[in-house]
């Protein structure tokens, strides 16, 4: 019988495949690469001088000097951060309800087959592109406690205007209003998505079992609705701890108070005030590291919370 010629050993195959194997990896990470570099440059190299600040009695000139944790200990013993605390939790609470339940609502009402629906999740939206200063200016002028259009309003209801900008005790109720203003219609828009999601034949079923609107909305609606709502939450919650432009724009003065007698004043117009007023940034930094050590608790609870009310099936 003659010879067979040899099997033909898969080794060439096996390297035509690692070459291959090895041109994806090089295109994946070229592709990838801008991202890659963008976020070591922008936020891990800041990140990380940041957190070396934080230990220093850094300024805006001059080398910084190690000091250890006592950045941390005036904050912890600052009467100024406790009052910027307080009102970054009034203000995050207030704001997680009010811009909350009037975006379910008005998302529900939008999600019915309307007369100029289209327009009105437009007009409700606007807020949420316009620039946050501008609007922010504007309403300066719509809450003026002698010529603005809100207290105008309040006058012909029969009621004594409100010095929204100009009192300590309706500083915050400012803040909250214009604030809440602009993250409605985000938030209706994410509801709005949330409701596409729900089985049209749940409502059908319901009605032929004589349920109500209101018993639909209860049982239907806000149960399919929980990760969404969660999201909403979550996200809202995160923005109010951050919140910067609003108070500033709104309420900041020539001595440098965020509104009357700081009665704006939260969190990251506290660690701005001192890191590019005071020039402290070495205690700006440590500011700035507890905001984000709160913030990351507060989303760690909430997400051990999220699993008694949250169901995604």
């Amino acid at each position: 019988m003659a010879n067979q010629a040899p099997a033909a050993l898969p080794v060439p195959t096996a390297r035509r495949l690692s070459g291959r194997r090895v041109r994806q990896w090089i295109d994946a990470f070229g592709m990838l690469l801008p991202t890659i570099l963008g976020v070591l440059i922008f936020f891990l190299v800041p990140l990380a001088i940041s957190f070396y600040l934080s230990f220093t009695d850094a300024r805006l000139f001059g080398d910084p000097n190690l000091v250890g944790l006592n950045n941390y200990q005036r904050a912890l013993s600052d009467p100024t951060f406790y009052r910027a605390m307080w009102n970054t939790a009034a203000f995050s609470l207030v704001t997680l309800i009010v811009s909350t339940v009037p975006a379910l609502l008005l998302a529900v009402i939008l999600n019915e087959r309307i007369a100029g629906r289209t327009f009105f999740r437009a007009v409700f939206f606007i807020p949420v592109v316009a620039s946050v200063v501008g609007v922010t200016l504007l309403w300066r002028y719509l809450l003026n406690v002698d010529f603005g259009f809100v207290n105008y309003a309040i006058r012909l209801l029969g009621f004594e205007p409100i010095p929204w900008l100009t009192r300590p005790e309706w500083g915050l109720a400012s803040v909250i209003l214009v604030f809440s203003w602009k993250t409605i219609g985000y938030n209706m828009v994410i509801f709005l998505a949330g409701l596409q999601g729900v089985p049209p034949q749940l409502y059908e079923a319901a009605s032929l079992d004589g349920a109500s609107r209101w018993q639909q909305f209860l049982y239907i609606t806000v149960p399919m609705l929980s990760p969404t709502t969660f999201f909403v939450l979550v996200t809202t919650l995160i923005n109010c701890l951050q919140v910067f432009d609003v108070p500033i724009a709104l309420g900041l003065t020539r001595s440098n108070t965020v509104g009357p007698a700081d009665s704006m004043l939260t969190i990251v117009p506290l660690l701005w005030r001192e890191a590019f007023i005071g020039g402290r940034m070495g205690y700006a930094s440590a500011l700035a590291w507890l905001l984000f050590v709160i913030i990351l608790l507060l989303t760690f609870i909430q997400f051990r919370m999220s699993r008694r009310w949250v169901h995604y099936e």
